[in-house]
């Protein structure tokens, strides 16, 4: 079976060549700074959102999407989706397979929702932040990639990513900006969880990090190794080929808002 994305046609991911260890222990507060170890199973729903430090709203626009718990139902759509080779997305990235949407947090503020993601995952919740800034200014109402689509896809997008008198929709939404094909061949089973959940969005987006970081990425040309964190986030954006340029450039960006820690600065 093989799986696409972008333009490239992919193999199917191979369960017995990668095994995951056993989970690390929960740290014992304080934010999350470093990388979780290459292959380290995400800490549970509950562990991670132990160890939030609650911060105030900088993004009140986020407070319905913050709020949403996706039901079983969707949860079960997302799990059951087929892409447009016939695999669920766990069968894509198994780590797909622990992605929730559900912190458990009682009117978790945005950047509580960013520390959940990081200690659930394992990435430096700055990075996320930084990341976060460059895709959305932190805004879950956020469009992205205009893209002219058949009138057969128009109609599945959400009515606020469509474009009125066009045949243009914005394929990107959320605080991360997750893209969607209509026919489940990008991000597979995410609509309409992706803008109807900063959680989801986040937990999903950190899941697709993780992907890369960890080694599983067998499609991924010359280059790629588990570990990259920088590359890693540079795939989110392009991953191939590996280390492109547009995704360094990407990354640059990502990088100024993380020394600038713009975030933190009056205005934000």
């Amino acid at each position: 079976v093989m799986i696409l994305a972008g333009s490239l046609v992919l193999p199917a991911f191979d369960a017995a060549a990668h095994k995951r260890v056993s989970p690390p222990p929960p740290a014992s507060g304080g934010p999350q700074t470093t990388w979780a170890p290459v292959g380290s199973v995400p800490f549970s729903d509950a562990t991670a959102a132990a160890l939030v430090a609650h911060q105030a709203e900088s993004r009140p626009d986020n407070s319905a999407a913050n709020d949403y718990v996706p039901t079983d139902a969707q949860l079960g759509a997302f799990q059951s989706s087929l892409d447009a080779y016939g695999e669920t997305p766990a069968r894509y990235n198994p780590l797909y397979r622990y992605v929730t949407g559900r912190p458990g947090l009682s009117n978790p503020s945005t950047d509580d929702l960013i520390q959940w993601a990081a200690h659930k995952w394992g990435i430096p919740e700055d990075v996320i932040r930084a990341q976060m800034a460059v895709e959305s200014w932190w805004h879950q109402s956020q469009l992205g990639d205009r893209t002219t689509v058949s009138s057969s896809w128009y109609g599945l997008y959400p009515v606020q990513a469509q474009i009125a008198g066009t045949s243009d929709v914005y394929e990107s939404m959320g605080v991360m900006q997750v893209r969607w094909h209509a026919d489940d061949s990008l991000s597979a089973g995410t609509e309409p969880l992706r803008w109807q959940s900063t959680a989801f969005n986040l937990d999903y987006y950190a899941a697709s990090i993780r992907y890369y970081y960890d080694g599983y990425c067998s499609w991924c040309s010359a280059g790629y190794t588990a570990g990259q964190a920088w590359s890693s986030i540079g795939a989110w954006y392009e991953p191939s080929p590996w280390a492109n340029a547009d995704a360094q450039s990407y990354v640059q960006h990502v990088q100024a808002d993380l020394t600038g820690r713009v975030w933190a600065q009056p205005g934000f």
